[in-house]
């Protein structure tokens, strides 16, 4: 059930009525017509990952409750190592084993399909948002940072709130498991704003990303029969296209959690204005970047008295490759995550005996240069992430590199590029808001409001494409 079809709405029209029907004193009612939803919302996906959702937030429920019981350090480490394994060897199995399998047999020349059969089954949607979230979950309550949740309808709550099932925010325990705990008393300016939410992140979906996948799903489906010039303007385009993809669910996702009265995460703070590839990552995605920080470049940093140079370039360099292997089993995937470590090392690690880092000079220097030089390793690392395989970035790379002009010149996507530069004006323009909307609600009289919210719903309406899967669902 995509978030941009007629199915949801209906569907969350739906538990919306029956949610707020409930009597707000009646919180353990609400909670599980939301689990009951969430898990409708995910088994028309495919039922038969549903097991594999109710098993994964069983594991790591009772995984609390046991590290909870125990004070012993043997024990406890034994309780997280057996979650752990859970949860990884899940992911692993369900959408690596094919990569590694392959790999493996590519490297040693083997003939592994002959013997051996291939895992042969659609990875489980939001698989690796919920079981990060999850991981999370039993980690924090094995270091002490949070107390295990006695109540199992909550926790599944927690795991599975279809709001952000699929493909974030990523939400850490202490942030939305209290919010299933307390009342949550109906706000009528909490629901607007989140229809708004809602409305915003539909029309940067509809109208911009999928508009722009349809000239760069063709440039990728055929490089060789394009000018480089026009290859250079579809990576040019995906830069965008996933912007407004990514964001644009995370928009529509904390916009329906408010109209539940959840309060989800920011994920994206307008990342094409960063100085450096360090800033990036902090207004990208900002809920998985939090999380590699916190549990696996922390760890790596912290597993040293003083830890050295070389220990936070190691620890950077693995954790970019992480990232880069959570995207996708595909060896573009690695090479993006090694691309991006690489720039991260170049501006966080001093080189020499003198403590002069890239990022300083990127913070000193002009901020336009600054914001070129962003923009420019991200459209090299579009590349990676957008190309099929490691032949398709040779061949995008040499058409671009040794100016190939022996194909189809054009611009693609015709005048209805003038969206793309008015909604990113928009956005920066109402940059010390949540999202654009919600600042017209403070300047603007109410029959211009009107005005713009149905000119946008007629532009979806009119000139909406046929509807494709949000980009960050195959993850």
């Amino acid at each position: 059930m995509l978030f941009n079809s007629f199915d949801f709405g209906f569907f969350l029209c739906l538990v919306y009525a029956l949610y707020w029907l409930i009597s707000v004193k009646r919180r353990t009612a609400q909670n599980g017509l939301l689990l009951v939803s969430s898990y409708v919302f995910y088994g028309l996906w495919d039922w038969r990952f549903l097991f594999l959702l109710v098993g994964s937030s069983l594991v790591d429920y009772l995984a609390g409750l046991a590290l909870d019981k125990t004070d012993s350090k043997g024990i406890r480490k034994l309780i997280l190592l057996s979650s752990l394994l859970w949860n990884l060897g899940v992911l692993a199995i369900f959408k690596y084993y094919n990569f590694f399998l392959d790999s493996f047999s590519n490297l040693f020349g083997l003939e592994l399909t002959a013997g051996y059969a291939f895992w042969n089954i659609a990875i489980p949607v939001g698989l690796s948002f919920y079981t990060f979230q999850t991981i999370s979950y039993t980690v924090d309550v094995y270091k002490g940072r949070i107390k295990p949740t006695r109540n199992l309808l909550t926790f599944l709550c927690f795991v599975s709130f279809f709001p952000q099932l699929v493909a974030g925010p990523i939400e850490r325990a202490r942030d939305l498991i209290p919010q299933f705990e307390h009342k949550r008393k109906f706000d009528y300016r909490q629901s607007i704003w989140g229809l708004r939410q809602i409305l915003w992140g539909l029309f940067k979906k509809v109208i911009i990303a999928e508009k722009l996948g349809l000239a760069v799903s063709l440039v990728f489906a055929d490089p060789g029969g394009y000018h480089f010039i026009s290859i250079i303007y579809a990576l040019l385009l995906f830069c965008f296209q996933i912007y407004c993809d990514f964001s644009g669910y995370t928009d529509i996702a904390i916009g329906t959690a408010r109209l539940f009265g959840f309060r989800l995460s920011k994920n994206f703070n307008l990342p094409y204005l960063s100085r450096s590839l360090t800033e990036f990552w902090q207004r990208w995605h900002i809920t998985l970047t939090r999380w590699f920080t916190d549990y696996v470049y922390v760890p790596i940093v912290q597993s040293v008295p003083k830890a050295t140079k070389g220990r936070k370039a190691w620890g950077l360099f693995l954790t970019m490759t992480l990232i880069g292997l959570w995207h996708g089993a595909n060896w573009t995937f690695v090479l993006f995550g090694l691309f991006n470590g690489l720039i991260l090392i170049a501006e966080r690690i001093p080189i020499g005996g003198k403590p002069k880092y890239f990022l300083r000079y990127l913070n000193r220097t002009n901020p336009l240069v600054s914001m070129l030089y962003v923009f420019l390793v991200f459209c090299i690392s579009a590349l990676l992430f957008r190309s099929t395989d490691v032949a398709q970035v040779i061949e995008i790379g040499n058409r671009i590199f040794y100016l190939k002009t022996d194909g189809a010149f054009n611009s693609l996507i015709g005048y209805k590029i003038w969206y793309l530069p008015a909604m990113l004006a928009v956005e920066w323009l109402t940059r010390e808001w949540d999202f654009p909307l919600q600042y017209l609600e403070r300047r603007m009289p109410r029959l211009i409001r009107w005005v713009i919210y149905y000119s946008m719903i007629f532009i979806m309406i009119r000139y909406a494409e046929p509807r494709e899967a949000f980009i960050y669902f195959q993850f």
